[in-house]
């Protein structure tokens, strides 16, 4: 009897083992960027401490298009 009931609870603890890994895997890639945008606000602020500045950027809400700048050919 105890046999029959240990083969069951083995097989759904593999099955939920493998569901969790394979889950664990996906979240880590997709909220990678997440973590290096993080990061790279962390090095950004630690940068402005050093440098004397106390201004706070948001890597989200910068405009990254160049300025255009007026020629003044003839």
């Amino acid at each position: 009897m105890r046999h029959s009931i240990r083969i069951p609870l083995l097989a759904i603890g593999v099955v939920l083992g493998y569901g969790l890994a394979f889950g664990s895997m996906f979240h880590r890639r997709h909220h990678r960027d997440d973590w290096e945008r993080h990061i790279a606000d962390v090095c950004v602020g630690a940068a402005h401490k050093v440098q004397g500045d106390n201004v706070k950027t948001d890597p989200a809400k910068t405009d990254k298009t160049t300025p255009k700048t007026e020629s003044t050919e003839p």
